[in-house]
């Protein structure tokens, strides 16, 4: 039997705390899309050479997912979630102390064996304070700190680098990571939400290969890995896009952050639907969303103007939002409690390695192309529509067990 978080109070402080922790999370890991620009210029890196260093973080990163998610089940969230924000922070602070190509390469791959057990410990802690009839909301809520992370990170990461310097910015931020693990450690858990779910973890032991067995979990995986082919490929490169469009460093920055601003909203607007008007149909959620990216990514490539641009870029983010939120509201609903984390460590797996592979591949093309977009944005438009594809084979289901109990719907 399930038992969730017992008062909206405690509900509150949970969902803020996985939010602020997913924000800096967010900041950390994308503050290098920016930051590579004077990087490239520093330690003298070509755009292989760069597409590389966007790109091994997410290797490690994926690595880490299934992992991560396998910790959390066995040793609770709110432990291995300390534990990875302590650990990204340090590594954001090693940053500013690379001398070379090599040097920025392995910092950032153990940067993200440190961070990569973050995401699939804070769903799990979704999982388990919030019943069946919240998850959408609390998902969606948690899920938009992402484009929140990247309204702020996108605007102060550019003030940063503009007035101070790359090498400051990491030490900056990672000092920010040490006082955040601080406060998650102290306010994440009370004892008792502890004893419950160790109580859980205990009376509950599944195989591990049931992970692959879970229902719909490979459509899930293909649908999020080509989705993040999209997603990570237009965070990675488009600013040094709108920059080879005439835009300085600043502007770009300060632009990029108008798509987040949209997508933050649509993220809780779309969690709300889900709950309330699509149990049980949340697959079309994501199918439009794919859809709709395809079309504003064409779009974009034929803009005629840097303006139009950025309209059709905020569409296609607000696309991807629909993606995401339905996705992992699925995973939370309808799988087993006991594999929660590492069902979400696994499909988020299939999406990091996504992450890497679409930046390295879009240096690689701009490599052969002499520097031009239009083959990327096609490579794209591609993988939104194979991601359509997939989520079009996942089989929808009903209700969550009548076993779950709810203490106080609140939420």
């Amino acid at each position: 039997m399930q038992v969730y978080a017992a008062d909206k109070k405690r509900k509150s402080i949970i969902i803020i705390l996985l939010f602020i922790g997913m924000v800096l999370s967010y900041i950390d890991k994308t503050s290098m899309n920016i930051a590579i620009i004077p990087i490239q210029k520093a330690l003298d890196l070509n755009s292989f050479e760069s597409g590389l260093v966007l790109s091994i973080f997410f290797f490690s990163y994926a690595l880490m997912h299934p992992i991560g998610g396998w910790l959390t089940d066995k040793y609770g969230a709110r432990n291995v979630l300390v534990f990875s924000i302590l650990g990204f922070s340090l590594f954001t602070a090693l940053t500013s102390l690379a001398w070379s190509f090599i040097s920025l390469l392995l910092i950032r791959f153990l940067f993200g064996i440190a961070e990569g057990s973050v995401f699939p410990a804070s769903m799990k802690s979704i999982s388990d304070n919030f019943s069946e009839n919240e998850r959408g909301r609390a998902s969606s809520f948690f899920l938009s700190a992402q484009t929140a992370g990247g309204v702020i990170g996108s605007v102060a990461i550019g003030f940063l680098l503009v007035f101070f310097e790359w090498r400051w910015m990491f030490v900056s931020i990672g000092i920010l990571g040490v006082f955040i693990a601080w406060a998650s450690w102290i306010y994440l858990k009370s004892p008792e939400d502890n004893q419950i779910n160790n109580k859980e973890q205990n009376k509950n032991k599944i195989p591990y290969k049931m992970v692959f067995k879970t229902d719909n979990f490979w459509n899930f995986f293909f649908t999020k890995f080509f989705s993040n082919i999209v997603n990570w490929g237009m965070i990675t490169w488009m600013p040094s896009y709108l920059v080879s469009k005439g835009l300085d460093l600043l502007s770009a920055s300060v632009l990029m952050a108008i798509p987040y601003v949209a997508s933050f909203i649509m993220f809780n607007v779309s969690g709300l639907i889900l709950d309330k008007y699509m149990a049980g149909r949340e697959k079309y959620l994501a199918i439009g969303g794919l859809l709709s990216s395809s079309v504003f990514l064409f779009l974009m490539f034929n803009a005629t103007s840097v303006a139009l641009g950025i309209v059709y870029l905020t569409f296609n983010a607000i696309s991807i939002s629909f993606i995401g939120t339905a996705l992992y509201t699925m995973i939370i609903k309808y799988s087993g409690k006991e594999l929660t984390g590492s069902v979400t460590g696994f499909v988020s797996f299939g999406g990091q390695i996504a992450g890497g592979i679409s930046p390295m591949v879009i240096g690689f093309v701009l490599t052969i192309f002499n520097g031009s977009y239009t083959a990327v944005f096609w490579f794209l438009i591609a993988a939104a529509l194979a991601g359509a594809i997939a989520a079009l084979t996942i089989r929808n289901k009903g209700k969550e067990s009548k076993e779950d109990v709810l203490i106080e719907p609140s939420f």
